[in-house]
């Protein structure tokens, strides 16, 4: 931000956030989550130019999964975070921000997809077209996909074009690199 590099950035708002670690009185881990108000932090609703909240739409193998945008400036960076829980989804889908590292593989996957190709659509939804991408992790890996896809059907690229690009244009890094991480 102090240097003025045009960057944006894109992540999960979680309802429970980062937990609080306490240790119990055998010594032991635990953790507390407690619900974030969004409301009441430094962060607001993508609207549009009616004042109705910006959505992004995902299609998952067992419907189809909506997302409202929530918008944070850190210093002059952007930060977009989506949200899956809104009256606009069912139940079964409302959970996927619910927590960070939340839930089972299939929970992980389905916060992976929403950031990957979520947070490209999102970009998209605020005509933000990045030409490099960072990844951290493994956490945003659909979003080459999603790039991919994206290249071939707005721009017309073939497969193999729009895999060069992609490729180019992707930087990713790992910061835990053992089998746990």
């Amino acid at each position: 931000s102090d240097l003025g590099v045009p960057i944006v950035g894109v992540g999960l708002l979680y309802q429970e956030g980062y937990f609080k670690q306490y240790l119990n009185n055998d010594g032991w881990q635990g953790e507390i989550y407690a619900d974030n108000d969004f409301y009441n932090m430094p962060v607001s609703p993508v609207e549009d130019k009616n004042g109705d909240a910006v959505l992004i739409e995902l299609d998952f193998p067992d419907g189809v999964v909506k997302a409202k945008m929530w918008k944070i400036d850190v210093g002059r960076i952007p930060l977009f975070l989506l949200d899956t829980n809104i009256p606009e989804n069912p139940e079964k889908y409302r959970n996927i921000t619910g927590s960070l590292y939340g839930g089972d593989h299939e929970m992980r996957l389905k916060q992976e997809m929403l950031l990957g190709i979520g947070g490209l659509r999102a970009l998209h939804v605020m005509d933000i077209w990045p030409s490099v991408f960072h990844m951290n992790e493994g956490h945003a890996a659909f979003l080459a996909l999603e790039n991919i896809r994206t290249a071939m059907e707005v721009n017309g690229a073939t497969f193999d074009e729009a895999f060069e690009l992609t490729s180019a244009g992707s930087i990713f890094t790992t910061h835990t690199p053992v089998p746990a991480g």
